[in-house]
């Protein structure tokens, strides 16, 4: 008879903090752009007793205070968008070159069609470029560039655009002070292309068993917006369910997102730091030989507590755009990046970078490159263009749609 032992704990570690090296392949342009609307601390006194200090408060221990929120009607496909476009243009991209445009969000326009199918029009693509979505939270980012750096090396591609963000900020609850304060809007493009002599290398990793820890729960399959649950009195899809904080939180409204801070906390100093030390580890790499880490922009005290768990000391993390742009999910690590080397800024500080993101699903993925021949432009504000539709008139055109009008 056979019988089947667990793994030991050595094993599982190995298994799930994969390492995988890329060579002729680099990210060649970056370019990040923000909603011009920001909303401070300051202005939402309201929800600190009219107390400044309070606001203040908050800020020291979480270095947030301000963030950008999209208008009505703006997407994450508006201001990806945008950023690609300031991209192809500035570094006088050849748009026929592109054979794969990668769109990573969890705010998609629609379940249906991908969104990268839009943007592949909207950008004006050849209709040979292959166009796929994908979701994987904060670490988005550097999922999508394993993903085409896997297809460039493998010589499928010989350019690639990743276009990554989230709208979060634009549907939060203002009376949820756990999540409304955080999270900010943005959208980011990058261009991936073969590069001889050049390699980064990638570790993903996972816990699957901490999902619930943060998610948007109403809206998928499992709660359709569309679904009666909950008994009466009980919350049900549209009603409001508070904490013993009497924070309010419900399954109604599009991207409501449920965060257990402290599971995600847990995760983050516990679980990353090890997935730093063992990437490094497998590249032949100590903290002190990395110029810059860039983690995911989630808040001061896990910025710094990782970075210091992990061997970093504080100049090598920067966080900067934490207090302008909030906690902006997928597209926090290429911001930041952007507001470090943005038009020539710091030259020297380019080769040896590590990027790491955590977050939803629990999931954890790191990333060892060099930026030093990359066109890295600056965080720009967005402004919807003249006379761009709003929801009415994407309901009004859908109504005409239907009726064959």
């Amino acid at each position: 008879m056979n019988v089947s032992l667990p793994p030991s704990a050595a094993a599982v570690e190995e298994r799930i903090l994969t390492f995988t090296e890329f060579s002729g392949v680099t990210l060649a342009a970056l370019q990040a752009v923000v909603p011009a609307k920001s909303v401070s601390l300051k202005d939402e006194l309201f929800w600190f007793d009219g107390d400044p200090e309070k606001a203040r408060r908050l800020t020291e221990i979480s270095g947030l205070e301000t963030r950008r929120v999209a208008p009505d009607g703006v997407t994450a496909v508006d201001l990806c968008a945008c950023a690609a476009e300031q991209l192809l243009r500035e570094n006088a991209v050849n748009r026929d070159d592109i054979g794969m445009i990668l769109f990573a969000s969890h705010s998609p326009d629609y379940l249906l069609p991908a969104s990268a199918s839009i943007l592949q029009h909207r950008l004006g693509l050849s209709t040979r470029c292959g166009a796929i979505d994908a979701n994987g939270g904060c670490t988005s980012f550097l999922n999508g560039l394993w993903l085409l750096a896997a297809l460039l090396a493998s010589g499928a591609l010989k350019a690639a655009l990743l276009l990554v963000g989230d709208t979060p900020a634009r549907f939060a609850d203002p009376g949820n002070r756990v999540v409304a304060p955080v999270f900010g809007d943005a959208g980011t493009a990058a261009l991936l292309r073969a590069a001889p002599g050049k390699s980064m290398s990638f570790s993903l990793a996972g816990d699957g068993k901490k999902h619930d820890a943060l998610t948007i729960p109403g809206g998928g399959s499992r709660i359709p917006f569309s679904a009666r649950d909950g008994l009466e009195g009980d919350g049900g899809r549209d009603g409001i369910v508070r904490d013993r904080k009497n924070t309010p939180w419900s399954l109604g409204g599009y991207c409501r997102i449920w965060m257990d801070g402290m599971a995600i906390y847990s995760f983050g100093v516990s679980a990353v730091p090890r997935h730093i030390r063992s990437h490094l580890d497998k590249a032949g790499l100590t903290p002190q030989s990395i110029r810059r880490i860039f983690l995911h922009q989630a808040n001061k005290i896990m910025v710094e507590g990782i970075a210091r768990k992990s061997g970093f000391a504080p100049r090598q993390a920067p966080f900067d755009a934490l207090g302008l742009y909030g906690n902006l999910g997928s597209s926090s690590i290429p911001v930041q990046v952007c507001r470090h080397f943005a038009d020539g800024a710091r030259d020297g500080e380019r080769d040896r970078l590590m990027l790491c993101a955590f977050g939803a699903g629990l999931s954890v993925a790191s990333c060892i490159l060099s930026l030093d021949d990359a066109k890295i432009g600056p965080v720009s504000d967005y402004f919807p263009p003249e006379g761009m539709l709003r929801r009415e008139g994407h309901i009004h055109r859908w109504h005409r749609t239907f009726s064959g009008k």
